[in-house]
């Protein structure tokens, strides 16, 4: 059975109709958020950890944690993360001998149509696949909405602000509100506060880099560049932060094609930008074309894996020839 995340979220209840899900995609964020409700329903059952690693290390450790009857706890949830198909016939050979009293719940990247595990889950009984796909703009103000329920003086500006600060992502949205929910205890939220926790100022500096690159005025980024410190551990952050604005301008340049008027096709936007933002957006898109932007796009994605794979190399270089790359490529290039 296909289930969509977005109802999953809502109702986590439906879960408990399957007696194995798979939830996949690129989308940590939401695997986080219904990993940590899972635990927090299901908080008297004995919960079990396990990576792919391990039990490719040891091939009987899942179908033993199945049958050994639990000693304190009448219920059992199984979670394994990083799965791919690897372990399929492990999976398989446990999925038989499971009781009513245990859930398994497996986490994955994205998988393709070939994968056999996705397939197994697609259409075996009892069996559930949730594919979490990336946020939108619209789904990420429902879930804010959602989780700031009940806190006063939350405004469609803030909530934007709060997307905006955490460049789109989910996970990022995640650690803002804790700090949100830790410093307005009594729900009753105040802009200028919460512009000082979210971190704003640090965060407009970057945003001033990457409007400034995307505009490709070479001299000021040299400047500016000059001026602030890119903290290696805030790499992540950068990249978000230029990959939205260049998603955004491919949204546009998309849309354009109907309107043929860049102010226009703005204004048609939704969620709407912000008017003081639109000056800077018209200004990019005089620079970039879709080609362009799309080309970027792959090379931030290749950027963002490159780090990943390599804990040893230089974040702040590599983020510094990235902008400095972008700041190029928009000087050379006038619609």
């Amino acid at each position: 059975m296909i289930l969509k995340s977005f109802i999953v979220e809502q109702n986590l209840n439906i879960l408990n109709e399957y007696q194995a899900i798979l939830l996949h995609g690129v989308n940590d964020g939401i695997k986080d958020d219904i990993k940590s409700k899972l635990k927090e329903k299901n908080n008297t059952a004995e919960i079990i950890n396990f990576f792919e690693s391990d039990i490719i290390k040891n091939k009987n450790i899942l179908y033993e944690s199945i049958i050994n009857e639990s000693l304190f706890n009448e219920e059992k949830i199984i979670l394994i993360q990083s799965v791919t198909d690897k372990i399929l016939n492990e999976i398989c050979d446990c999925l038989e001998k499971i009781n009513q009293k245990t859930k398994i719940f497996i986490f994955s990247d994205n998988l393709d149509r070939k994968s056999k595990l996705k397939s197994l889950f697609e259409k075996g009984k009892n069996l559930a696949v949730v594919a979490c796909y990336e946020d939108n703009e619209r789904t990420l103000i429902n879930y804010i909405s959602r989780e700031l329920n009940g806190f006063k003086g939350l405004t469609g500006e803030l909530i934007n602000t709060i997307i905006l600060n955490s460049s789109s992502s989910r996970k990022n949205i995640q650690n803002e509100l804790v700090k949100i929910k830790d410093f307005f205890f009594e729900k009753k939220i105040n802009k200028d506060e919460l512009l000082e926790i979210l971190n704003i100022k640090n965060n407009i500096n970057f945003d001033e880099i990457r409007d400034t690159a995307l505009i490709g005025e070479k001299n000021k980024i040299n400047k500016l560049l000059s001026e602030i410190d890119i903290l290696n551990e805030d790499s992540f952050f950068y990249l978000n932060s230029l990959n939205y604005r260049i998603l955004k301008l491919i949204e546009i340049q998309r849309a354009n094609k109907l309107f043929k008027d860049y102010e226009k096709t703005i204004e048609s936007i939704r969620p709407a930008i912000f008017w003081k933002d639109k000056p800077v957006y018209l200004q990019q898109l005089k620079k970039w074309d879709l080609k362009k932007l799309n080309r970027m796009a792959y090379k931030i994605g290749e950027i963002e894996m490159l780090i990943k794979k390599n804990s040893l190399i230089k974040k702040d270089i590599v983020i510094k020839d990235l902008i400095v790359s972008l700041s190029r490529e928009a000087s050379i290039f006038s619609a």
